[in-house]
């Protein structure tokens, strides 16, 4: 009897430390998202916050994160500047580049954060309002005049440290049904349905996976429109074009 005591024991130290080494591991676990409604052939329907709603860019989906609490992050920076000056971020406010404002991917929009230059130890407190970069080692965009107080215009590309410190109200008028606005990037319109398909084609080989051809009737005559994409923000969707228009130079962005 002693000996099954002693076994029992020993198996409940090893389940202890399991689940100890699994909270240190992801003791706040991420995008983790609730989906109300009946699991019995009901059709599941998803209510998110416009500050954290996942999006979709270049065929992958983003989830931003809950909350920025505790978010410490050191990474590369880039900054955006007059080619987006005045046109609508991700929050529905219109962009300013001499405002101290970031894009970031994930952050929740709204979120308040101390950004670091490490490379010359000048900091900045901006204001989360944009989705972005989409460059594959890059964590934010700063605006123009974030990039110039942290030092960074002229280098381009600096190495930061971002801190969530807190969050700021929604800017007035901004609404969920602006938030939910769609951008297309339309890449032509044909009347040759073959014509329309050969670019659908290379579109998804170029890696537009969700482009599509939608069929319309412009006064009496049917078009075949090829669109290749279709984004959450103009800030995505002209990011999108200014890659397009290499190939497809009469690309343009509609609503």
């Amino acid at each position: 009897m002693r000996r099954y005591n002693l076994v029992f024991a020993l198996l409940i130290l090893v389940l202890m430390s399991g689940c100890s080494t699994m909270n240190k591991i992801n003791p706040f676990p991420q995008h983790v998202y609730s989906t109300p409604g009946s699991s019995k052939g009901g059709k599941a329907t998803r209510a998110y916050d416009p500050k954290t709603k996942p999006y979709k860019v270049m065929g992958v989906t983003y989830y931003p994160l809950k909350s920025a609490h505790g978010y410490d992050e050191i990474g590369y920076a880039s900054w955006y500047g007059s080619d987006f000056h005045g046109k609508r971020t991700a929050t529905g406010e219109t962009y300013n580049m001499h405002a101290l404002t970031a894009a970031h991917k994930t952050l929740p929009l709204g979120t308040r954060v101390k950004v670091t230059n490490l490379e010359n130890g000048r900091s900045a407190y901006l204001v989360v309002n944009d989705r972005g970069p989409f460059v594959r080692g890059r964590i934010i965009d700063l605006s123009y005049g974030a990039a110039r107080k942290l030092g960074s215009v002229d280098k381009g590309i600096i190495k930061v440290r971002i801190t969530a410190v807190g969050t700021v109200p929604a800017p007035s008028g901004t609404t969920v049904a602006a938030a939910a606005e769609k951008y297309h990037v339309r890449v032509g319109a044909y009347s040759n349905y073959s014509n329309a398909a050969r670019v659908h084609q290379q579109l998804k080989q170029a890696g537009y996976v969700h482009s599509h051809i939608k069929r319309v009737n412009r006064n009496g005559r049917i078009l075949h429109v090829v669109q290749a994409g279709t984004y959450a923000s103009r800030y995505q969707a002209d990011r999108v074009l200014s890659k397009l228009k290499k190939s497809f130079p009469s690309s343009y962005i509609t609503t």
